[in-house]
């Protein structure tokens, strides 16, 4: 089968561009997490814009995550 990669655009919560065209295999959901830049973001919200030509922006925010407990 094919794998299509979606163009994607990734914006923070102010609507400000982070990252322009990236090329993701899947669209993450809402409140789930990616891994940018050596940092976790949780995503907000997907919009889809439909004109010509699909795009897709990702709201994403900075995630507080707390450090590993040793078990």
């Amino acid at each position: 089968m094919f794998k299509s990669k979606y163009s994607v655009s990734i914006l923070n919560s102010k609507l400000e561009p982070i990252n322009i065209k990236l090329k993701l295999s899947i669209i993450p959901r809402l409140d789930e997490f990616l891994f940018i830049n050596e940092q976790y973001y949780q995503v907000i919200s997907v919009i889809h814009q439909i004109k010509n030509k699909q795009e897709i922006f990702i709201v994403i925010n900075e995630a507080f995550l707390g450090p590993e407990k040793k078990v």
